[in-house]
């Protein structure tokens, strides 16, 4: 599976590693205090302590200062000088102070210097004064740098230098007995005031000591709340992935954002049971040892190897204190490392490796925790292994499925035969493949995949012999393997080809279970096809077979279409050339027919003057249907012309109804204009708009029963509104007629098209049900279409029972482009 081992990296190995503690195996390291974190403690104390008492320290100098004003001049003005100088020294220091200039390590030096210039400013007055009783001010003083100073040393040379210069100043002074009473009491006062120190300094350390160890405990409850965590999340995560490569990614990539261990590796045993391969690991280094397919032996002088030997947990806490580890380029700052076996019973899966950059990095807690997850893990495996099988047969027939849909979406005849090789080189490795045909006593190829550029291949032919590989595939109708073609007699090996060595022939089977020619797949390789690959390859072949079959369909249904096209085209040319021919002699015989009627003069015989109305009405009739059959002729050539005014759609529907007065009143129709806001004028052909509406009316008279009722609606539209791209007008037909069945409503519209029972010759324009050459639908939706609009019907279906009514929307724009 592998070929790197633990002897292809020797060179990668660290041989020298200087230790820096040496930690017993399995021990925890125990919490201690950092001394110098306390230190830092116990200083930023000390600033923060600082800060509210320069501001103090400067407002009582001020006061003394003005005090010292009511001295005698000798004494006043150098006290008033140094207690300026000192208070100076304070504004400076605190500016600095709150401004965060002021190092943590210099707090206590700083505060020393601080209270030693308070205590020499109450010293000079003294010594000037030669008075003792400003030793009082002094004992105040260093009581509060006793309590303020958190350094002893420190403290201790405040307190010394000032018992020093006190004591030399009263030896110096005139003789008095009160120079021993606050000598007595300074002593006693520094005494007392390095007892503070102590005592204070004690219990900060014991206060910032207690914090520590509380903010070690959360630290570690929070470790401990993360690995377990982790734990969960790990096991809710892994248990619904399947795919074994995306599990092993998400275990050690959750586990190194987790924990922040240098690296995280996953390494599982081969087929062969000798090698622990590295599947998959954090960061670039994982990527590589994965790549490389690094692997360790098991029973090796490495860890993961001892692992895989002795089937239990190695710790090392110090790695450069351990022969089996094995130091890598990759992962160079290695310091501790955990490796856990990852089993389910007593079968070896692989191994979970863990490396920090920390010495110690792992306590027993932590293998606990770790030891769960690797349990998780190994399960995670199994389960992944026990699906890999049954996963790849999904995947191949997933696989088969998109095929098969790939080539059910294109009908073009070329595109589906190399889909048919392309597709099926995704399943079958190889070299070279070929659809052919069979043609009379030959096979054509009309598809290649991977024949050289020169060889031609959709000019090769291939005649059929008795008894060959064609005609063994044709009867059987069963995929043939041939090993090793070079055994074969009647191998057709074709010039300027590579050799084949071993290839597979899958029939190509149509609807009638007709074999119509062969997949034919070539392997310049000795390596037979497989039975499985011959079945993959059959039913491959098979959907193959069937979209090869709908193309030809289609190509056929393209030609066949394209008939249909001049055929139309033939007939619109007809119905034009006929119109215009009819008109002549219809002309002459409206004419005469109505000259005839007009003639008072003739005879009074009532039955030829009946029929001579009739002859009249048809011609009128005929004269309808020829100019219906112009209009819908103008309409398919695009040739349809509209001579654009602005139009008053109400007055032109009320003059339509005005025409249809006597119809209406012949067969007990009403006919009204109802919920008709105010429109304003569109801009139309006026005399297209009124075949439009009186093909609408028409139709609504005669589906309509006797005794119905017709409304005519009409509301102003925004644009937007039906898809209008500008304002415009509804106009809405409503009839109480037997309605269209809603599978019809877009038929309708259709040329020469009827629907119902229709009497099958001309029985009336307006009559009930009565025929029609099936053209007013098609002029209207010719017409509107024209103006930019659209029409369409609505029913809630056809009953000539309850007659559910009909209704005919057309939507107009209200301004036209140019014509």
């Amino acid at each position: 599976m592998f070929s790197i081992d633990l002897a292809a990296h020797k060179d990668d190995k660290h041989v020298e590693r200087k230790p820096e503690h040496r930690i017993t195996e399995g021990q925890s390291p125990a919490p201690y205090i950092d001394e110098a974190a306390l230190r830092a403690a116990l200083d930023s104390i000390l600033l923060d302590s600082l800060r509210p008492t320069i501001p103090v320290l400067i407002v009582l100098l001020i006061i003394l200062a003005v005090g010292y004003l009511q001295a005698p001049y000798s004494i006043a003005v150098p006290t008033v000088i140094v207690t300026s100088l000192v208070t100076l020294v304070l504004c400076v220091s605190g500016v600095f102070l709150y401004r965060g200039k002021i190092a943590l390590r210099h707090a206590n030096a700083v505060g020393a210097v601080l209270a030693f210039l308070v205590i020499a400013q109450r010293l000079l007055f003294i010594a000037l004064s030669e008075d003792p009783m400003p030793t009082a001010n002094l004992i105040l003083t260093l009581v509060g740098a006793g309590f303020l100073l958190l350094s002893t040393r420190w403290f201790l040379g405040v307190a010394a230098v000032t018992l020093a210069a006190w004591g030399l100043i009263a030896w110096r002074a005139p003789p008095s007995p009160a120079w021993g009473e606050y000598g007595f009491a300074l002593v006693s006062a520094t005494a007392l005031s390095i007892i503070m120190h102590f005592t204070r300094l004690r219990s900060l350390r014991r206060q910032e000591g207690l914090r520590f160890q509380n903010e070690s405990r959360h630290v570690e409850l929070a470790r401990r709340a993360l690995q377990l965590e982790t734990l969960i999340a790990t096991g809710s995560n892994i248990t619904a992935i399947l795919d074994l490569n995306t599990l092993l990614a998400q275990v050690v990539d959750l586990v190194q954002a987790r924990f922040g261990y240098y690296y995280v590796g996953i390494f599982l045993l081969d087929k062969t049971g000798e090698y622990l391969v590295s599947r998959a690991g954090t960061g670039e280094a994982g990527r590589r040892l994965s790549e490389k397919g690094f692997r360790f032996k098991i029973g090796d002088d490495s860890l993961i190897g001892w692992v895989g030997h002795h089937r239990e947990l190695a710790r090392v806490n110090d790695v450069s204190q351990d022969a089996r580890y094995v130091g890598l380029d990759a992962v160079p700052d290695t310091r501790a490392e955990l490796v856990l076996p990852l089993e389910v019973g007593d079968a070896l899966l692989g191994a979970l490796d863990m490396q920090s950059d920390q010495l110690a990095a792992f306590t027993d807690d932590d293998v606990r925790v770790f030891q769960s997850l690797a349990d998780q893990v190994a399960i995670a495996v199994e389960n992944a292994a026990s699906y890999q099988e049954e996963h790849s047969r999904r995947l191949l027939t997933e696989t088969l499925y998109e095929v098969s849909r790939a080539l059910s979406q294109t009908l073009d005849l070329e595109e589906v035969l190399d889909l048919i090789l392309e597709d099926l080189a995704q399943i079958i490795p190889f070299d070279r493949g070929s659809v052919m045909l069979k043609h009379d006593s030959f096979l054509e190829i009309v598809s290649a995949y991977g024949f050289p550029p020169e060889s031609n291949p959709l000019q090769i032919h291939i005649s059929i012999k008795e008894d060959d590989v064609f005609q063994q595939i044709y009867y059987s109708k069963q995929p043939l393997i041939v090993p090793e073609v070079l055994k074969r007699a009647d191998w057709q090996q074709v010039e300027g080809l590579p050799q084949a060595r071993s290839w597979l022939g899958v029939p190509l089977i149509n609807a009638q279970d007709e074999v119509i020619g062969i997949l034919s797949l070539t392997r310049e390789s000795p390596t037979s096809f497989s039975e499985d690959e011959g079945r993959l390859a059959m039913a491959f072949a098979g959907q193959g077979a069937i979209a090869l079959q709908n193309a030809q369909l289609y190509s056929e249904l393209e030609r066949a279409y394209g008939e249909l096209e001049r055929l139309d085209r033939t007939k619109s040319d007809f119905i034009s050339v006929a119109s215009h021919e009819l008109r002549t002699p219809l002309t002459v015989m409206q004419g005469f027919s109505q000259m005839l009627l007009q003639d008072t003069g003739g005879t009074d015989d009532a039955t030829r003057q009946e029929m001579v109305r009739g002859i009249y009405r048809g011609a009128i009739r005929l004269n309808e249907i020829i100019n219906s059959m112009l209009d819908v002729a103008k309409i398919d050539t695009s040739a349809l012309q509209l001579f654009v005014l602005p139009v008053s759609v109400l007055a032109l529907l009320q003059e339509l109804l005005r025409k249809f007065q006597g119809v209406l009143a012949e067969r007990h129709l009403t006919a009204s204009v109802s919920d008709w806001e105010v429109l304003p004028t569109v801009e139309a052909d006026p005399e297209a708009l009124k075949k439009v509406f009186r093909h609408l009316i028409v139709n609504a008279i005669k589906y309509t029963p006797d005794g119905g009722h017709i409304t005519l609606s009409g509301r102003p539209i925004q644009a937007g509104t039906h898809d209008l791209p500008v304002d415009g007008v509804e106009i809405v037909v409503r009839d109480t007629g037997i309605g269209i069945d809603p599978r019809l409503l877009d038929l309708i519209f259709a040329k020469f098209y009827q629907t119902g029972e229709l009497a099958l010759h001309s029985s009336g324009t307006t009559s009930f049900k009565g025929g029609g050459p099936g053209l007013g639908l098609a002029i209207v939706k010719g017409i509107v279409e024209a103006h930019g609009g659209k029409v369409w019907a609505e029913s809630p279906g056809h009953d000539e029972e309850t007659c559910p009514g009909s209704s005919f929307h057309v939507v107009l724009p209200l301004r036209q482009k140019a014509v």
